[in-house]
């Protein structure tokens, strides 16, 4: 359990916790899973609806802004296929086909920095990133979900420097957003799926291109290849 809870929040860890591992335990095949991840998800909407009214009215996030969407993303398996899911739900064959080329693109960049641990890579876009707002907003991962912004002038400042030098968290609601996150991921892995952190593009592509890593992820095995773990600078 993470330390700097209160004990508001480390009450909703708990909760939280304790319901995704009771849903996961009767779940067996991957679509039952997924749709206990997707249960769970819905607890961050709940969680915000919840906070203080004072920390909520200090929100600046708003439909086409973007600026959180070019940062680097880890997110754990159950996350990419949601994504994944929803894409092939939701997104006609033209802009499904349009995404596994730009997340292929990804991958590639992705990957040729892993041979150069001294490459920066720039700040791009989320391939998902259109006209400024998040295309699969209802199947977003966990990250993209917690985060909250109180100045949108800080986000602007934080991008164009490349790295957070403005305090923009959100007193009230940020621990409530990870407490959430965090007892999600931890009851998946103490159900003993995969809990290893990727780069959301990279494993993205993979997810929309080859259905054997779903497989492999309801067998509690690694889903994504080691070269897909997020990169240790």
């Amino acid at each position: 359990m993470a330390k700097g809870f209160t004990p508001q929040e480390e009450t909703l860890y708990y909760r939280t916790a304790d319901a995704v591992m009771v849903k996961l335990a009767t779940a067996h095949e991957a679509s039952e899973l997924l749709s206990v991840v997707r249960e769970a998800l819905a607890r961050f909407d709940r969680a915000y609806d919840s906070a203080p009214a004072a920390a909520r009215a200090a929100v600046a996030c708003r439909a086409g802004c973007g600026t959180c969407c070019h940062h680097d993303v880890a997110v754990q398996a159950h996350e990419v296929f949601i994504a994944a899911e929803h894409i092939q739900r939701h997104f006609p064959p033209a802009e499904l086909e349009a995404v596994i080329a730009r997340a292929a693109e990804h991958r590639a960049a992705y990957l040729a920095s892993r041979d150069r641990p001294d490459r920066v890579l720039p700040r791009t876009p989320c391939v998902l990133l259109r006209e400024g707002s998040c295309s699969i907003y209802q199947g977003r991962p966990e990250i993209c979900r917690a985060y909250h912004s109180n100045s949108l002038d800080g986000c602007i400042a934080n991008l164009a420097a490349g790295y957070d030098r403005v305090d923009v968290k959100i007193e009230g609601l940020r621990g409530r957003m990870f407490a959430v996150m965090l007892a999600i991921d931890q009851a998946i892995e103490s159900a003993g799926f995969d809990d290893r952190a990727y780069d959301f593009g990279t494993a993205l592509h993979e997810a929309l291109t080859n259905s054997l890593c779903l497989v492999r992820w309801a067998r509690r095995e690694p889903a994504f290849p080691d070269t897909f773990l997020e990169r240790e600078d």
